[in-house]
């Protein structure tokens, strides 16, 4: 079953990989059919004035809903995040990574 916090449709704002990038959720999309008990399809819109998720600073992101089944993520936040750093690396962003500073 998919858990109820994400069955609703939102708009955020989150950082991913410390940039600030504006997210509209959907779940129910498209329409949802009368005869359907759960969703097939969620949509994700990512917009950022950086090119860290897309060359054009937007990315359409759409997922089977039975992906959130038994999910690890509690929010929305959460799975809206790790999706769009996913598409982060995807589009060739290198994190910095975290280690020991050097003084000179």
């Amino acid at each position: 079953m998919i858990p109820e916090q994400f069955k609703q449709n939102t708009s955020l704002e989150i950082n991913v990989f410390g940039f600030p990038v504006q997210v509209d959720y959907k779940f129910y999309w498209p329409e949802k059919r009368e005869n359907q008990k759960d969703p097939l399809v969620s949509h994700i819109e990512y917009r950022a004035e950086s090119y860290v998720i897309s060359e054009t600073g937007y990315r359409s992101h759409f997922f089977h809903t039975s992906a959130l089944e038994g999910t690890d993520y509690t929010t929305i936040e959460e799975l809206v995040t790790a999706v769009g750093e996913s598409l982060a690396l995807e589009n060739g962003y290198n994190p910095p990574t975290q280690g020991q500073m050097r003084l000179f």
